[in-house]
């Protein structure tokens, strides 16, 4: 008898089953997942941002995410070609200043140009040669061209953000 319950054992073991319930492995919980931290971008500046950044030039240039809304780059810059322009970002909450890459000063920018500094950098790009027309009609001293802004910020993924550029008085 001792045999018989010897071999059964030995086939029930052999057979994997060993009389227990079965265990599930652990599975993490959809909520459990580390949540995957999205990418800082560029906020928008308001005017305490914009009084706080100093940015001296006579005539000045926006980005914009869409029509309305605050700018999140403001770059001024004076007419004389020695010099580049200076421009303004909000990131990670705070406000950065930005130089242009060359010269040229308001005339480069306005043409879109390439800042950096503070671990940034980021090149507008007008990606039309006509201005979108405004309802009521401007005077076109600053008229707005669709563009590109792309940017990277420290340690970051290149982003690039569609939006409207502007610039003049």
């Amino acid at each position: 008898m001792r045999i018989a319950i010897l071999g059964a054992a030995l086939v029930l073991a052999a057979c994997g089953d060993t009389g227990e319930p079965t265990r599930e492995p652990d599975v993490a919980e959809p909520s459990a997942m580390p949540a995957v931290e999205p990418s800082a971008t560029l906020e928008e500046l308001g005017e305490d941002d914009i009084r706080a950044a100093r940015l001296e030039g006579e005539l000045a240039c926006t980005f914009r995410r869409s029509d309305g809304q605050a700018p999140i780059f403001l770059g001024r810059g004076n007419v004389l070609d020695e010099v580049g322009a200076v421009a303004a970002v909000k990131y990670g909450g705070s406000v950065q200043r930005l130089e242009m890459e060359g010269r040229g000063g308001y005339d480069a920018m306005a043409d879109g140009a390439r800042f950096g500094g503070q671990g940034l950098t980021l090149t507008i790009t007008r990606t039309g040669d006509e201005p979108i027309a405004e309802e009521p009609q401007a005077a076109m001293e600053s008229p707005i061209y669709p563009a590109t802004l792309t940017f990277t910020g420290p340690g970051e993924a290149k982003q690039v953000i569609e939006g409207l550029f502007a610039c003049g008085p």
